[in-house]
């Protein structure tokens, strides 16, 4: 039966590869009939639409299509790696120390698993021990120790204890077990003869030589009655003869010679407790906290080390340098690495960043890839907003290779580089083969050593050794150690132990200066001078050995939640941080997310309020008094007393005169102590104040004053000596020069503001110097020196004109001065020719000469640079008043625009020294302007005009233009002008709308006949800089915006806003650059007409809109209208 199923399967078989005949029911004339043709003609059309299909061009913009389009000669890759090739890997090595730093409680060798000759040996070893060779002393597993070769003699709880370590090897088993040690023996060296003074031999031997006794001399000894008798005592039967307790134990099998050491924290915890006990109710406080409290350490007695001496220990290891070289290379995992700043380690295919302190660069190679540039950016806008790897600049500035180029910042770039100034751009090496971002990226990564701490040593990590990190690896209860070669860090989690922390980075620094630390002779690349090879080279030879590291390295210690972005970049899975900055608004949110605001709203504003001085939680109002509607009640705030120091770098000094206490100087800073009482009573029924009151404790509060041009120093300086200070525990506040309260002013009655040093002001009493003044009542008068010139004038104010040797003063009031200013100034000039201090005047008396403006004396003409011909129209460069016919008795107001949260919103600015009864005619400074950040939008609201004043775009990346596209990130520079754009546009509108609802309706005149200016930041008209008490030119400011096609003409709003709403623009219009005020760089084919749209692309609208975005892009770019 089975050979017959056989048969019929082999015969199946067979005839299935036979084709069948043919059968007389199919006609095999028509076309097509048979199965087979029929498949093989829908296959064969199957393919055939993949001929009428274009390739794809997606190749053309990669580098290696970019290269081709060059036409530039192919390059061969520094070293051959194929994809398949193992790793190359550096050899795990154990770091240890040649001198055993001690730690805690010192282990003595004899106590250490493997006896004294183990520890000799390892005393000996160098640096780097490898691990396969010999075992480390704590490693110690499975086996028993040296002196203990009997296996038996091991408890079973000891034999637990060393399995458990033996398989065990994370870190937190390293934290709660530790090292093996062995009991000390009765009979071993370090116990007895170390311990034990012994005598020698020749010693004893002198002693014997010298002293000579005679047989004769033993009968002088003479017996004693305890001598002669002899007591016998006889002992119990059947005692049995005692043995020798040494031998028993020695022969005893369940002790164990050595023991593991378990490190519980219970100690430390129990301690912990009870000091926070001690403490009593501030239990509840941190440790740390509580600590600070109850110090009573004498701060005197300490000194501020000077900037040029070197730095302690524990600020010694910062994971950054004065100048650093980032370069920012790969594809996959780009790879972010400190490189030798020079110009050798740059090339055109890669991106770099150069931070140099208050600078920032950032170079983007023409052929970088589109990941690099996108890396490199998000690496400089976190340096920037973090002030990261010691860096303060306000701004990156971007470097490339195209037309738009200003030499002015590649000539500080090289000059950085280089060290001196370069009088010719150096050369820099063009890109490399198109693979290599791949294959240096690769290789770079298996560099990677990662240690971990462990038992008085650096114990390589297996799982993560030659690879990238990974965030899981940080333990808080761990030290690890990176090494990438250019860039070693010290990484101490939270909780590890302070021990360890120190014992790890004194490993650390021996291991980053030991010549074998450097060796990467086994691996493709070596991370030191990697950069030199990278690109198009002559020589692509590189030493595989450095002898030691360059010092440009850098060895710092990182504390976790503090990791600089230069170790946060080496890490594939670290949370993408943030970015708060107004770029993230224009690039993340849509133009058409923002709208005008609401005039009406706008004009109305909020209610008025009083200057309220708010300190440990208390009103204080203006200073003297406050009142509480709510509640009723009347606040009397009473001075005791005043006290004022000088901070130097190092030290501080009281002030020597109480007269001298309102005097401060702009390069200087300052600490005062007030110390005040609040006086609480009600009101009665009548509404009159009650003769009942109760006056409160001592109060106290520390201002710290600094000026707009003290160096950094003396600002952390006071910061530090204002603790110092505080013994009475008070609030303490920070004061910057021009956002003085009016509490503070009123400590002095009178505060007058210097230029520079007290020294260098002492010495230009034999000149003519300007004071401004500002405040509204006597009590509140602050003088403000500015530069002695007619341009400071203003003609709201009053000023006054000070020569010290001479005694002149002259008090020169404004044609629109107000009654009140001119109060306030005379009040102040009057008291200062009686008190006469000695920070203006270096003469015995002083007199006061008043002057209206138009009727100047000589003198004061002189003084200020005014025309002395009277025949003449006198020059005024101010912006005078005289000639004006309107009513200046209001107050100015301002608003900022802006839209940080996405929302296009504004925010009314007010005066710190604002009287409700009282105007004030110039509130605000021009350092509000330029300190906010920008771009920014600022309206200005003068009586019966506006002006719009427009900042500045801060990153230059949008007048970036190449060859190759307009620019590195083009999409998301162009959403930010857009933005940029929109914004201004909503500015507009609201300003026609804030005047319509001051001023009403009229559709008669366009945009209701408004009245207002717009201004760019740098370009200001004189009209418009005569609105602030005092104006300094900004050429940095002014260069940028020149450079984007402003100019110095005030435009109507009506005008900008007309020509921003405007719908279409001829063709020759729009190819030409800079572009009108409110074209859209990236779509300019919505401003065309339909006979221009279809001579400039080609194509109807229809026809447009129906292919691809990038086909339209591809298309806008040909033409020129993109």
């Amino acid at each position: 039966m089975q050979k017959v199923k056989l048969e019929s399967l082999s015969l199946a078989h067979s005839l299935s590869d036979k084709p069948l005949p043919p059968s007389p029911l199919i006609v095999t004339s028509l076309e097509g009939g048979k199965v087979s043709e029929r498949l093989g003609k829908l296959k064969i059309n199957s393919e055939n639409w993949k001929q009428r299909i274009e390739q794809t061009d997606a190749k053309k913009f990669t580098v290696a299509g970019r290269l081709q389009r060059k036409s530039l000669s192919p390059v061969e890759l520094q070293f051959e790696r194929a994809p398949s090739d193992a790793a190359k890997k550096c050899p795990m090595l154990e770091v240890r120390s040649a001198h055993q730093p001690q730690l805690g409680l010192a282990k003595s060798p004899s106590m250490m698993v493997g006896g004294t000759n183990s520890s000799r040996k390892a005393a000996q070893r160098s640096l780097s021990v490898n691990a396969e060779e010999e075992t480390p002393l704590s490693r110690s597993n499975s086996s028993s120790s040296d002196s203990d070769p009997d296996p038996e003699r091991s408890s079973p709880r000891s034999a637990k204890l060393d399995k458990e370590l033996a398989n065990n090897k994370s870190a937190a088993a390293a934290t709660n077990v530790g090292a093996r040690i062995q009991v000390p023996r009765l009979d071993d060296e370090e116990t007895f003869e170390n311990f034990f003074a012994t005598q020698s031999k020749a010693s004893t031997t002198e002693a014997g030589e010298d002293s000579q006794l005679e047989i004769s001399a033993f009968d002088a000894i003479k017996p004693t009655e305890r001598l002669v008798s002899k007591r016998h005592i006889q002992g119990p039967k059947g005692r049995r003869a005692a043995r020798n307790p040494l031998k028993s134990l020695a022969q005893r099998s369940d002790i164990s010679s050595e023991y593991t050491e378990l490190r519980t924290g219970i100690a430390e915890r129990e301690l912990r407790r009870l000091k926070l006990e001690s403490f009593g109710q501030r239990g509840n406080l941190a440790a740390e906290a509580i600590a600070g409290l109850a110090s009573i350490e004498d701060f005197k007695s300490v000194a501020l080390r000077s900037s040029s001496l070197p730095l302690p220990l524990q600020q010694m290891w910062l994971p950054h340098k004065p100048l650093m070289l980032l370069h920012v290379k790969g594809r996959t995992h780009v790879q972010t690495r400190l490189v030798a700043p020079s110009q050798l380690s740059l090339n055109r295919g890669d991106c770099f960043i150069l931070v140099a302190g208050a600078q920032l660069f950032r170079y983007v190679g023409s052929f970088a890839n589109v990941i690099e540039i996108s890396r490199s950016k998000k690496i400089c806008a976190a340096i920037v907003e973090n002030k990261d790897l010691g860096c303060s600049a306000l701004q990156e500035v971007i470097l490339t290779d195209g037309k738009y180029v200003n030499e002015r910042q590649w000539r500080q770039f090289w000059t950085l580089l280089a060290g001196q100034d370069q009088a010719e751009q150096p050369e820099m090496a063009d890109c490399g083969h198109a693979d290599e971002d791949e294959v240096f990226e690769s290789s770079l990564i298996e560099t990677n050593k990662i240690y971990e701490y462990q038992d008085e040593a650096l114990v390589p990590l297996d799982k993560y050794w030659g690879c990238i990190p990974k965030v899981e690896m940080l333990d808080t209860r761990k030290v690890l150690v990176f090494d990438f070669g250019s860039e070693l860090y010290v990484w101490n989690g939270k909780n590890a132990p302070s021990d360890a922390k120190r014992a790890a980075m004194r490993l650390a620094q021996e291991h980053f200066g030991s010549p074998d630390a450097a060796d990467y002779a086994q691996c493709y690349l070596n991370p030191l001078n990697y950069a030199s090879v990278a690109g198009r080279r002559e020589s692509t030879k590189y030493a595989q050995r450095c002898a030691v590291r360059p010092d440009w390295c850098v060895l710092g210690r990182i504390t976790q939640n503090m990791e600089t972005v230069l170790f946060k970049e080496k890490f594939s899975d670290w949370p993408e941080l943030e970015r708060e900055d107004l770029e993230k608004d224009y690039l993340a949110n849509g133009v058409h997310v923002v709208r005008a605001l609401n005039g009406a709203a706008l004009h109305k504003g909020d209610p008025y309020q009083e200057p309220n001085l708010v300190l440990e939680q208390s009103s204080l109002g203006r200073g003297n008094f406050y009142y509480d509607n709510d509640t009723m009640r009347h606040f009397d705030v009473i001075t005791k007393s005043t006290d004022k120091w000088q901070i130097h770098e190092f030290n501080f000094d009281a002030a020597e005169a109480r007269e001298d206490y309102g005097h401060f100087y702009s390069a200087e800073s300052y600490i005062v102590r007030w110390i005040y009482q609040i006086s609480v009573t009600v009101r009665e029924l009548s509404g009159k104040v009650s003769n009942r009151s109760t006056v409160g404790r001592d109060r106290c509060v520390y201002f710290t004053w600094q000026g707009q041009d003290s160096s950094a120093n003396e600002k952390g300086a006071a910061a530090l000596l204002t603790v110092e200070l505080d013994k009475e525990k008070g609030a303490q506040m920070r004061v910057a020069q021009g956002d003085e309260s009016t509490a503070f002013l009123r400590l002095f009655r009178q505060v007058w503001q210097h230029q520079g040093r007290k020294e260098l002001c002492l010495a230009r009493r034999d000149q003519w110097r300007l004071y401004q003044l500002q405040g509204n009542v006597p009590e509140e008068t602050l003088l403000k020196e500015v530069s002695c010139e007619s341009r400071q004038l203003r003609s709201r104010s009053s000023m006054l004109l000070i020569h010290g040797s001479t005694g002149q003063v002259l008090l020169w009031h404004g044609c629109r001065s107000a009654q009140h200013t001119r109060a306030v100034a005379l009040n102040a000039a009057e008291l200062l020719v009686e008190q006469l201090p000695r920070d203006l005047f270096s003469c015995q008396s002083a007199t006061l000469q008043q002057l209206e403006e138009g009727a100047e004396s000589d003198v004061c003409k002189l003084a200020l640079g005014l025309g002395l011909d009277k025949g003449e129209e006198e020059e005024r460069n101010y912006g005078s008043l005289l000639k004006a016919t309107k009513c200046y008795d209001y107050t100015p107001r301002l608003f900022n625009f802006s839209s940080t949260q996405g929302v296009f919103k504004a925010l009314e600015l007010i005066d710190p020294l604002r009287c409700q009864d009282r105007h004030s005619p110039y509130p605000f400074a021009q350092a509000q302007l330029y300190t906010a950040r920008q771009p920014t939008i600022f309206l200005l609201d003068d009586g019966d005009e506006l002006w719009l004043w427009m900042g500045w775009w801060p990153l230059e990346d949008v007048k970036i233009n190449t060859e190759e596209r307009s620019s590195p990130t083009t999409s998301d520079n162009r959403a930010g002008v857009n933005r940029w754009i929109s914004e201004r546009r909503a500015a507009l509108e609201t300003a026609v709308d804030y005047w319509r609802a001051k001023h009403g309706d009229n559709d008669a005149v366009a945009f209701h006949g408004i009245r207002g200016h717009v201004v760019w930041a740098g370009l200001e008209p004189l009209a418009f800089q005569a609105l602030f008490p005092a104006w300094t030119q900004r050429e940095d400011v002014r260069e940028i915006n020149l450079e984007d096609g402003r100019t110095e003409a005030a435009t109507p709003i009506s005008e900008m806003l007309a020509q921003m709403t405007q719908t279409e623009y001829p063709l020759e219009v729009l190819k030409a650059r800079p572009l009108p005020e409110g074209v859209e760089p990236t779509r300019l084919e919505l401003y065309l007409t339909n006979e221009d749209f279809q001579r400039a692309l080609g194509v109807s609208h229809e026809e447009f809109e129906q292919l691809p975005v990038w086909k339209q892009t591809k298309l806008k770019k040909e033409r020129g209208l993109f």
